[in-house]
């Protein structure tokens, strides 16, 4: 069984839908199967039922409105609680949390506490502002990869759709594309590819997308179209990793 019981997935004002809601709707489903609560395929005989609680925390309460404008409840808002697991999507409005001391001091508390900390597309700028990436190889969206790697975050060429790195204690995922296959491979490492790994990947057609690369720590590698990054990086970049 994980060590993993409790997951905390922060909502900002102006964080991405995809990078927000897929993650959490996928962790939650894992939730469901490793409490036994849903089980489209068998379960190994003498699994044991795990409690697992994945929560959309906010920073104050209220709504959290996302960068599209979405409105949504969050399951907690944020005290002094540490999860064992905290995640961190990205959007429009990661700059600022880049820059927003309580966020930085969040991250930091839960990754020196000895948790793991996972974000995808522009969050993995937020996670370097907390200075907890060291020389970690990470990955992350097109848009902020040269501004990561001109502050000098490891980000390896070519780009990989994910990154798991458990003995550093980091998950890191590109953009929207990348996150339904991370987040697969995610569970199936820390909660286990026979209980959650084959369930969850089929329940979201992860499997039947991209075979087994859903069960593996790297991802994929990404295309690189140079040109058009390029121009991508010179928007986002000072935006979103300011």
């Amino acid at each position: 069984m994980s060590d993993i019981n409790t997951i905390g997935i922060l909502g900002y004002p102006d964080c991405s839908e995809q990078d927000t809601i897929t993650p959490l709707e996928i962790l939650k489903g894992a939730a469901l199967v490793l409490g036994q609560k849903l089980n489209p395929l068998p379960l190994p005989a003498g699994t044991k039922p795990q409690d697992l609680t994945v929560q959309l925390v906010s920073l104050n309460p209220g709504n959290v409105k996302m960068q599209m404008g979405t409105l949504v409840t969050p399951d907690a808002v944020l005290a002094d609680q540490t999860f064992d697991m905290l995640y961190v999507p990205g959007g429009v409005g990661s700059g600022a949390m880049s820059q927003n001391q309580r966020v930085l001091d969040l991250i930091r508390r839960h990754y020196q506490s000895g948790k793991v900390v996972a974000s995808n597309c522009s969050g993995v700028g937020i996670l370097f502002r907390a200075g907890i990436l060291g020389k970690t190889p990470v990955t992350c969206v097109a848009g902020i990869v040269g501004r990561l790697r001109e502050l000098g975050a490891n980000v390896p060429d070519p780009r990989r759709m994910w990154r798991g790195v458990p003995d550093a204690r980091l998950w890191t995922t590109t953009g929207s594309y990348g996150v339904n296959g991370s987040t697969v491979a995610l569970v199936s490492h820390y909660f286990g590819k026979d209980v959650a790994g084959l369930t969850v990947s089929t329940m979201f057609d992860t499997l039947g997308g991209i075979g087994q690369d859903a069960f593996e720590l790297i991802g994929p590698e990404f295309h690189t179209y140079s040109a058009v990054e390029a121009q991508l990086q010179s928007f986002w970049g000072p935006k979103l990793l300011p």
